[in-house]
């Protein structure tokens, strides 16, 4: 149960992570898009990087569990 619970808290993580990102690239360079074209390109874009990052935190938290259970 707790490989799930870190798994889990791995993937909100890299979900974070990835939702930051981007919130800070439209911060910081303005909008990315000027037209519904551009616009439904990047948010395709970010889905798969959303993805991504979630199973990214999720190994991570697969690795975390594991390597804490071995140190008990």
């Amino acid at each position: 149960m707790k490989k799930v619970a870190y798994m889990l808290l791995g993937a909100i993580i890299g979900g974070a992570f990835c939702v930051s990102f981007a919130w800070l690239i439209g911060h910081f360079f303005g909008p990315l898009f000027n037209s519904e074209e551009e616009s439904t390109r990047n948010f395709k874009v970010f889905l798969m990087a959303f993805g991504v990052s979630l199973i990214a935190g999720g190994i991570a938290g697969n690795r975390l569990a594991a390597a804490k259970k071995s140190s008990l």
